[in-house]
Order: C-alpha cells, then structure tokens, then sequence
C-alpha cells in the first residue's frame, strides 16, 4: 500500500472530536487522542458511580436494593457498565470493518480507528484499575485481561495493526449474554426462578453461540491472519511490539477457551435448575 491510498482512507475515516484534541499538531498518535481516552475513563467512572446504580434499581429492584454485600454489589454495578460499554463499542467499531484487512499493520492510520482505540483504552483502564482496586475479586485472569488490552489498545495507537482494530474489538459482540447470564444467575439466587427457565435456556444458547463464533473460530482465524499479515512485512516491524502483538493473542485466545469451557458448565446448569452461584 503506498502512502496515497493511506491518505485517501483517512480522509474516509476521522474521528468526530479531532479539534478537542489537546496536541492536534503532535506526532504522537497517544497525545493527539489523550482527550478521548481521558473522556472514556471519566465517562466509564460516572457509569460505575452514578450510572449503574441508578440502572440497577430501577431494573433488578429488590434484587439488587436487598444486598448486604458490598462486594456482590460492586461486581453489580461492573457488570452493567461493561454491558454500557459493550454496547458503546460494537456500535462505534462498525465504520471500522470497512477497512481493508491487507493494509500495512505498521504504517496505516486513520483518525477514527485512532479514536476506537483511544475510547476503548479508555474503558480497559478503567477496568485494569478495577481488578487493581478488587483483586480479592476478580482475580489474576481478569486483571490479565485488563493488562493485554490496555496494552493492545495503546500499541495500535503506535501506530500497529490499527486495520484491526475492530475485528478484535468484535468480541465484545459476546459480552451482553455473558452479562444478562451474570445477572440471571443472581436473580435466582435471590428468589428461586424469577427468571423464567426458557429465557435462561435462549440466553445460554445464544451466548455459548457468539461466544464460540466471535471468540473462538474469529479470534483463531482472525490471530493467523495477523501473524500471516506481520510476517509479510516483517522487515518493517518493530520486534518488540511484534512479539508483544502476537504473545497477547495466543494469550487472549487461550483464554477465550478457558472461558468457554466455563460457558458450558453454565449452560449445563441452567437448563437443570437454577444455581444460587457462580463456580
């Protein structure tokens, strides 16, 4: 690709706060989107403070005002911003998937997929600071996951593999059945069967459905092509940003099995009974 067509895409592609930027003549793509990324973090914080509770009381009501544990409702309220924000990003990705995929990984840009890193590196600090903050919690594989995005996101605003921004960032597509299935297991176990036994099955069905074709069958294809892609140009690639690309990959998609495994043994549950918690 030569610089021509890269400049015709861009001009395609541009984020609609470009003139907030706080170093518009910066060449450093992370101060030039510093003011979405600071947005994102301060927009996913007021969800989680203000936002999520709110939604919570007027949508669970005595399932989530009646609990006495603090740590029950933080997990509450986090599960219904990363429902916000799921929603937030599998609608700003879409212009994204217009892009090319045989792009140069180490020389394209454009101003809106900059922006959908930006946004999203946003979202995952937050969350990184999160798993930090209720580690007890959510443990090392979270805060892993939290680690590798934050990383990722920022390394595409290097930048790197920005053609693939929102092929990655599909799999958020799974993340609203993950969530309603959290919730469902804890209405449940609140009141035996609040949720009605066929609305549990559809959701199972279709969660364990996404999940397996975004996450697992795309992640996997999607991840060799990468590899295929930065091996065609691996005499431009930085080395390091290389191997940190493709070591996350192999690392998120392991994880995306684990994690899969553990969607069945839901599913499995759900269409038995209904189970008080989350193994």
């Amino acid at each position: 690709m030569n610089a021509n067509s890269t400049t015709a895409q861009a001009s395609l592609l541009a984020s609609p706060f470009d003139k907030l930027s706080l170093f518009p003549d910066s060449s450093n793509l992370i101060l030039v989107h510093l003011h979405e990324i600071i947005f994102s973090f301060i927009f996913y914080q007021i969800s989680f403070s203000i936002i999520a509770p709110l939604l919570n009381k007027v949508i669970f009501r005595k399932h989530y005002t009646t609990i006495h544990d603090p740590m029950l409702k933080v997990d509450f309220d986090v599960h219904t911003v990363s429902m916000i924000q799921a929603i937030v990003s599998n609608t700003i990705l879409l212009p994204t998937l217009a892009t090319p995929m045989h792009y140069n990984v180490v020389t394209y840009t454009d101003s809106y997929s900059s922006m959908v890193s930006s946004l999203s590196a946003g979202y995952f600090i937050w969350d990184l600071t999160m798993c930090m903050r209720y580690f007890k919690l959510y443990g090392l594989q979270f805060t892993g996951h939290a680690v590798g995005s934050v990383y990722v996101m920022l390394l595409s605003l290097r930048p790197f593999c920005q053609p693939w921004i929102g092929r990655f960032l599909i799999y958020e597509a799974s993340t609203p059945f993950v969530n309603i299935n959290w919730f469902i297991l804890q209405c449940n176990a609140k009141s035996k069967n609040s949720i009605p036994l066929w609305f549990n099955v559809v959701n199972a069905f279709l969660l364990m459905a996404v999940f397996f074709v975004v996450r697992i069958c795309w992640g996997t294809f999607a991840s060799a092509l990468l590899f295929k892609q930065m091996w065609n140009v691996r005499d431009e690639l930085p080395k390091v940003s290389a191997f940190a690309m493709m070591s996350l990959n192999i690392f998120m998609n392991f994880l995306n099995v684990l994690w899969f495994k553990k969607m069945i043994k839901i599913a499995k549950k759900l269409t038995k009974s209904a189970p008080s918690k989350l193994d």
